[in-house]
């Protein structure tokens, strides 16, 4: 495998050239067949063509550019070998594909309507991507082969050196590409309500005692047991059902259920 810097000044304008030619034809083959549609958002769109060839001569400059940046790369990586001849060779791609590149983004792109009409704005940066994704596979495959193939130091570091540019573009392109479709990033799960135990005890005992209350039966008075002391079902002290002290259901004091010495239900 031979060093890239071998092949850079004919590679990298060679490369550019055919990016922005394929952006151009596919770009127009879309934007033909998309404005039949009758709601196609090109269809009254004037500077369509003229986006088009801004973004194919920019995604040229990037091109260039990016070629030269792994061939430095890889060069610095492994070693400096070569003397200062690899320098040279990616001085010029840097500063023509560079300066390209800003001029369209910067000077001329903005002067059209791509802030508000997106769509050729969304293809070059899918183009970006896709190219620059496939590199970047292609360069970690290299790191791979190099590492698991033993095959030398500098078949590793061309592979990082792409690696690393191609994948830095193609995270870039991704991110704008998303940001231009109104994407949205998944939100988490919110986390299920927490059910403190009260203060003071379990669910929940009444205040100062169990379950039955203290000292009595179940619901009746103090000194009661179930039935109360001395009476009824649930009568107060010494009496009957509901009836007063000692007294039978309803009844006077001393009086049973019939009250004693006798009388109907109940005497008055």
């Amino acid at each position: 495998m031979g060093s890239m810097s071998e092949l850079l000044s004919i590679v990298g304008p060679a490369f550019g050239a055919l990016v922005a030619i394929g952006f151009v034809v596919g770009s127009y083959l879309v934007v033909t067949i998309d404005r039949g549609r009758a709601n196609s958002p090109s269809k009254d769109d004037t500077q369509v063509g003229l986006k088009i060839v801004l973004y194919a001569l920019a995604l040229a400059g990037i091109g260039m550019a990016a070629i030269a940046v792994i061939d430095l790369l890889s060069f610095m990586l492994g070693g400096f070998k070569g003397g200062s001849i690899p320098i040279r060779h990616a001085i010029a791609p840097i500063v023509v594909g560079g300066g390209v590149a800003f001029a369209m983004g910067k000077l001329l792109l903005p002067r059209t309507n791509t802030a508000t009409a997106r769509q050729i704005e969304r293809f070059a940066l899918g183009a970006l991507a896709t190219q620059y994704g496939v590199i970047a596979m292609i360069g970690a495959t290299g790191v791979i082969n190099g590492l698991a193939l033993d095959m030398g130091w500098q078949t590793t570091a061309n592979g990082l050196a792409t690696l690393a540019v191609s994948g830095a573009l193609a995270f870039l392109s991704i991110s704008r590409l998303g940001a231009a479709s109104s994407w949205s990033m998944p939100t988490p799960r919110p986390a299920a309500p927490s059910f403190p135990p009260q203060q003071g005890g379990g669910f929940p005992p009444q205040q100062g005692g169990g379950y039955p209350p203290q000292g009595g039966g179940y619901g009746g008075p103090q000194g009661g047991g179930y039935p109360p002391q001395g009476g009824g079902y649930g009568g107060p002290q010494g009496g009957g059902y509901g009836g007063p002290q000692g007294g039978g259901y309803g009844g006077p004091q001393g009086g049973g259920f019939p009250p004693q010495g006798g009388g109907g239900y109940p005497p008055r």
